[in-house]
């Protein structure tokens, strides 16, 4: 009768040959996670029988477990040379070169394994990897697929078809692929981590912190509870308590990418940047590959204003999101645009639209003839920008061009520091007619005569459909009931300018506040009405972006989080001469800062 290897107390001693003795021990440590033991075992065994191309994996196996790329790539190679047909070395060689960001020739190597061996699952999986980055996101599922029905028992090629089929499949199939692979590896934490983390998404944060309760009594001191606990508190906006976690997490996991991002994004909403900012170059440094760092780095960077370094880290949000690099045309990364036809394309939200389109006038200037695809509520407004060929909604079909850029990719080719930001305003105008349209309604209002005309936006989307901007848009928006102080200014009157489900909450006693935003149904009506009010106040959300373009004075109620673009500690912005910041001193405290702008706005009613 024969005995499995793992019966015996060391499997080495049932060999005379001392390399597959060593080899035995190295694979048993790399099982253990103990890399540089296992390392120290291969190395020996090659010595002793450098013929062996197996030898030669195994310890480029250990090497890149113990982040060592050159030196795994050379005993990957090295075992190619003794053995040009071993499909395990071809796959472990192309999930290196991607991870070293070769994607080529890391798709060379996986299709050297696939065709040696068209059912080896691995390779399907480094495969699937190679698409993910080259966000070739339609075929990812299926290779990924192939992948799960070559090794139905493997929980990561579960994990890997999860995160694969992405946020724009049903949430049940991800989910029943993550629970397939706990189910697989109960004793395992990646099937856990992995679930909460998609409950997060989803915005399931109660079930998240259950599985983080789980992962607590499986693995008490590794970490992972205390790490998802803190991105919830984060999300939360309860960045003291995301802290505390973070750091508790950070303990127990001092040379963990995930653990040093997560006490980074607390540190960065608490205001704290020179630690959000050292945490995530740390995280970079341990991680070259990882995508989350380098984005939230660019947010560190340039709310410190240092754009220099900062657009080109901002980058990685197109390899970092499940969302392809607009492909109506070539990319654009710059040069001379003079005679050719450069296609503008909105992404985000429809603030950023109107922030970021100011960059298309001044390449027209520089001789291209420029097209605009955008939001279909700015077609209208943003029509009558100076020198535009056409402007077109998204979802429309996009003209021919010779190449295409997303306009927040625009800073970075014009090189826009924070001495050269393009601040001329105003660079967006209402049409005459329905300006003079709103002038006349504004001025023939009984009681408007003499007194100051100010518009207020208290809410901004509320995104429901997307739970991490749903929770932003919590903390930067308020009720209407919190602008009870404003009223009873004398001099005074309000205009709402708010759309959507937070335009019909009750008016505070007292608040003078007219609507007339029915009328309204595109941002070229809203331009119009704003230009002809002496001030507007918004919370961070476009109609402060509108304002600004066109030149109006704007007070902009910030919290406490504010985004990269209002930089640091300044109640002025570059982007927008007109614009004065009202910030909250503390997460979520929202009373002082209407009482500053009441008081602000009693002056300038009184001069």
């Amino acid at each position: 009768m024969s005995y499995p290897i793992k019966s015996f107390t060391d499997p080495a001693k049932s060999f005379t040959d001392p390399a597959v003795a060593l080899t035995l021990r190295g694979a048993a440590a790399l099982a253990e996670g103990e890399a540089a033991l296992a390392a120290s075992h291969f190395t020996t065994a090659a010595l002793l029988a450098p013929h062996r191309a197996s030898i030669w994996h195994n310890l480029a196996e250990a090497r890149r477990a113990l982040g060592q790329p050159a030196g795994a790539a050379q005993a990957y190679r090295h075992a190619l040379r003794l053995r040009p047909a071993y499909p395990k070395a071809w796959a472990g060689l192309a999930s290196l070169l991607l991870k070293s960001r070769r994607p080529k020739v890391s798709a060379r190597a996986a299709m050297r394994a696939l065709t040696l061996d068209p059912g080896f699952a691995e390779a399907w999986s480094v495969a699937g990897s190679i698409l993910l980055d080259r966000r070739a996101m339609e075929r990812l599922p299926i290779v990924l697929r192939r992948a799960v029905r070559l090794a139905p028992d493997n929980p990561l090629a579960w994990l890997a078809l999860a995160g694969g089929l992405g946020e724009t499949a049903e949430p049940a199939l991800p989910l029943a692929c993550v629970r397939r692979a706990v189910a697989l590896a109960p004793d395992r934490p990646a099937g856990y981590v992995n679930h909460a983390g998609l409950l997060i998404r989803l915005g399931r944060l109660e079930a998240a912190q259950a599985l983080h309760g789980r992962l607590r009594r499986l693995v008490p001191l590794e970490g992972h509870a205390e790490a998802g606990d803190s991105l919830v508190a984060t999300l939360r906006g309860d960045f003291a308590t995301a802290l505390a976690l973070a750091r508790r997490s950070l303990v127990l996991q001092p040379a963990s990418p995930a653990a040093l991002i997560n006490l980074s994004l607390a540190d960065h909403g608490s205001g704290m940047t020179e630690p959000a900012r050292r945490g995530n170059e740390r995280a970079l440094a341990l991680q070259p590959e990882s995508d989350i760092a380098r984005f939230n780095l660019s947010m560190v960077l340039l709310a410190e204003g240092d754009f220099a370094k900062g657009w080109p880290l901002y980058e990685a949000r197109w390899r970092m999101e499940r969302v392809a690099y607009p492909a109506h045309a070539p990319r654009w990364t710059g040069g001379n645009p003079a005679g050719r036809s450069l296609l503008l394309v909105a992404e985000q939200g429809q603030g950023d639209t109107l922030q970021f389109v100011r960059y298309a006038p001044m390449l027209a200037a520089l001789g291209a003839q420029v097209h605009l695809m955008v939001q279909p509520a700015l077609v209208r407004l943003l029509s009558g920008l100076p020198g535009i060929a056409s402007v077109r909604s998204l979802t429309e079909p996009p003209p021919a061009c010779d190449a295409c850029i997303p306009l927040l990719s625009l800073p970075l080719v014009f090189g826009t520091g924070l001495a050269t930001v393009p601040a001329f305003v105003p660079y967006l105008s209402p049409s005459g007619p329905e300006r003079a349209a709103w002038k006349r309604r504004l001025d023939g209002s009984p009681g408007a005569e003499g007194r100051l005309k100010v518009g207020l936006v208290w809410a901004g989307s509320s995104h429901d459909d997307q739970f991490v901007a749903h929770m932003v848009d919590r903390r930067r928006s308020l009720p209407l009931s919190a602008l009870a102080p404003l009223a009873g200014i004398p001099g005074v009157r309000f205009y709402s300018l708010q759309k959507g489900p937070p335009a019909s909450e009750a008016r505070p006693s007292g608040l003078d506040l007219v609507d007339w935003m029915d009328a309204v149904e595109d941002f070229a009506g809203t331009a119009a009405l704003v230009a002809e009010l002496d001030l507007v106040i918004s919370v961070d959300t476009s109609v402060c972006h509108l304002a600004g373009a066109l030149g109006r004075p704007v007070w902009m109620l910030s919290r406490h989080d504010a985004c990269w673009r209002w930089l640091r500690n300044r109640s002025d912005s570059p982007w927008y001469p007109t614009m004065r910041l009202f910030r909250q001193d503390r997460p979520g405290d929202w009373p002082p800062v209407i009482l500053r702008v009441r008081a602000a706005l009693e002056r300038w009613a009184m001069s």
